[in-house]
């Protein structure tokens, strides 16, 4: 079990290693100034030192190395682990594309990502909603809105509800990139919809259980 955990967290560490050797191997070579926010197009709106894409990776591995330990109900973690852990492999594999990609459309002179940017937010969704339903209360991960902290009960029906529903909006979102014009259209709207609806469904349950009780 511990050889396991530790192979675990030795692919994070690679997953959050690699996207920070691109950058350093052509440091010389990158501008002081990288993009660090996109429209929904993927044309740079933001920037920022290039010094972000070495440390936001280091900063994300670190936290979410420290939340199980510092969470109140940190023992809850151990019955999520694995769905943690994948968590994690989700975030890093995504960063290290993300930030992979930036540095070397930077390198080559191309300024817009495209369908990248909202593809891979809308991929998250999908796979984060893959996984949200084995999720157990805690004060970090997941969708913490008073009715669900206050009853493990709804945070489970929450989150398997909002689980599927990430999951599904996520593929039809993709669907959507490549058959409406402007990204924007659909990213509002579903961005709403999978913040609205699981807040909503979790205080209806909160209010059906409490009068029961």
């Amino acid at each position: 079990m511990k050889k396991q955990l530790i192979i675990k967290e030795l692919i994070l560490i690679l997953l959050t290693v690699l996207p920070i050797t691109y950058p350093l191997i052509y440091w010389s070579s990158l501008p002081d100034q990288l993009p660090i926010h996109f429209d929904f197009d993927g044309t740079p709106n933001g920037y920022g030192s290039k010094l972000i894409y070495i440390l936001l990776p280091i900063g994300i591995y670190l936290l979410m190395l420290v939340l199980p330990y510092i969470d109140p109900r940190k023992s809850n973690y151990q019955i999520f682990s694995n769905t943690y852990f994948k968590l994690r492999l989700i975030l890093n594999v995504l960063f290290c594309v993300i930030d992979s990609v930036v540095i070397y459309n930077t390198l080559h002179g191309i300024e817009r990502l495209g369908l990248f940017v909202p593809i891979s937010i809308f991929l998250l969704f999908t796979l984060i909603g893959n996984y949200m339903g084995t999720i157990r209360p805690n004060y970090f991960v997941g969708i913490k809105v008073p009715w669900t902290l206050n009853n493990d009960e709804v945070w489970i029906r929450t989150h398997k509800m909002a689980g599927k529903l990430w999951f599904w909006v996520g593929l039809i979102g993709i669907v959507s990139l490549f058959v409406v014009k402007k990204p924007e259209i659909m990213m509002l709207p579903i961005i709403a919809i999978i913040v609205v609806i699981p807040i909503v469904y979790s205080y209806i349950i909160y209010q059906k259980i409490t009068k029961q009780e």
